[in-house]
Formats: C-alpha cells, sequence, structure tokens
C-alpha cells in the first residue's frame, strides 16, 4: 500500500513539473512573438529606408493630414492631404518638381498673346 501511494505521489508530481515546463514555454514563446498593437497615437509618422533615408511621412504640417511619398534622394514625389477647406488633393511629380498628375486637375494658366 506504501508504494501505491508513493507511486501515485510521484506521479502527481511529475505531472504538474510537466505542466508548470509547458506553462512555461508557452509564456516564452508569446514574449517572442511580435506585439501589434490594437492602435496607435500619433501626431506624426515617418517611414525609412535600410540606408535610413526618408521614404515616407503621415502627418499634419499644414493643420490638416497628409501623406507624403519620398524618392531614394529625400525629395517629395507624391502627396496626398486636405486642404484647409477639407477639399482632398493629390499631385505626383517627378525628378525635376514637374508635375505629372494632380487631382482635382489645376488648371495651367495660358501665356497671353
Amino acid at each position: 500500500m506504501r508504494l501505491v501511494q508513493t507511486l501515485v505521489l510521484v506521479a502527481i508530481v511529475g505531472l504538474f513539473g510537466f505542466l508548470s515546463g509547458v506553462a512555461l514555454m508557452e509564456a516564452r514563446e508569446a514574449q517572442r512573438r511580435p506585439r501589434i498593437a490594437e492602435s496607435v497615437d500619433a501626431r506624426r509618422f515617418r517611414l525609412f529606408d535600410q540606408e535610413g533615408n526618408l521614404r515616407a511621412e503621415l502627418g499634419m504640417p499644414f493643420g490638416e493630414p497628409a501623406l507624403f511619398l519620398y524618392d531614394s534622394k529625400g525629395k517629395p514625389r507624391a502627396w496626398i492631404l486636405l486642404d484647409r477647406e477639407g477639399n482632398a488633393r493629390i499631385m505626383f511629380v517627378d525628378a525635376n518638381d514637374q508635375t505629372l498628375w494632380t487631382a482635382p486637375s489645376v488648371p495651367v494658366p495660358q501665356p497671353q498673346p
């Protein structure tokens, strides 16, 4: 009888030890996983490439939301924003700062004869 009680006690201790180890392994694994926030609050977000160059920026530089996209040399090439009246604006420019496309379209002044 004493042998049976000892074996039962050893089995119980072994089971609890095993379950504790499993729980610790799961806790460590959870710590290794990247944490993804449900929300992030900020006034500005900046995205950099591997060389440390600014490539995108989301913020409120003029008091209204704006998204800027930069080329590899740091020149702004595209942006989406709301103007002060709340109208949406989109613009794309080339490497020489010449407008490629804009919405809504901006009237181009015609030379006077």
